[in-house]
């Protein structure tokens, strides 16, 4: 059985080991000799004193960072967090008619969930823009040069828009405009194709 000592798994410890470490050692070598002496550890703090303070600087250097190093990114998170919620309404806005048919599309849904085309441009730009997330990750499509996928509305634009009557009846008229301007191309596209007589046409 090999029980070498990696230096490198050290360091690797969790952060609750690192901390027992650190209250142990420095119990050793901080508590007064009355106290030490009751735990029969003054033998052990003259034999391996040098280790006992190496073992709790280096544990508690490597607590101590690690402790700044989770506040900071937890202080940094709930910074960002603010600042994306700021320009909320700034970035909804700035959507083109198309993309805020989309999400208008979403709101509308009961579930807030439907089937986008998964290879479209602005519904990739919405989805890296964190306003609208994938339902699932496995979903079987018939077509797989025109897939779709189901697509869910993130809850924060939901909040957004059921907070902001503006904001959602800017998103209205966008779907409106979409939907006549579809329809419209419709219609363009059957009266072109419409042959009475079957011939063929070039």
């Amino acid at each position: 059985m090999n029980l070498g000592f990696n230096i490198s798994d050290f360091f690797k410890l969790p952060n609750k080991i690192m901390a027992s470490l650190a209250l142990a050692s420095g119990m050793i070598l901080f508590l007064p000799n009355t106290m030490v002496e009751k735990m029969y550890m003054v033998d052990f703090r003259n034999k391996f004193g040098f280790a006992t303070g190496l073992i709790f600087i280096v544990s508690f250097s490597i607590l101590l960072i690690t402790s700044l190093a989770t506040c900071y990114k937890y202080f940094l998170h709930k910074y960002l967090m603010i600042k994306f919620k700021a320009t909320a309404k700034k970035r909804l806005n700035a959507l083109d008619t198309y993309q805020k048919a989309l999400i208008y599309d979403l709101y509308c849904e009961d579930n807030h969930t439907d089937e986008l085309p998964l290879h479209d441009g602005a519904v990739n730009f919405l989805e890296h823009s964190m306003m609208i997330a994938k339902a699932t990750t496995q979903y079987m499509v018939s077509n797989l040069n025109n897939a779709c996928f189901p697509y869910m509305l993130q809850p924060w634009v939901i909040s957004k828009l059921q907070r902001d009557d503006e904001l959602l009846c800017s998103f209205k008229e966008s779907f409106d405009k979409f939907e006549a301007k579809a329809k419209a191309e419709m219609q363009e596209n059957l009266k072109h194709s419409y042959n009475p007589y079957g011939y063929p046409q070039f």
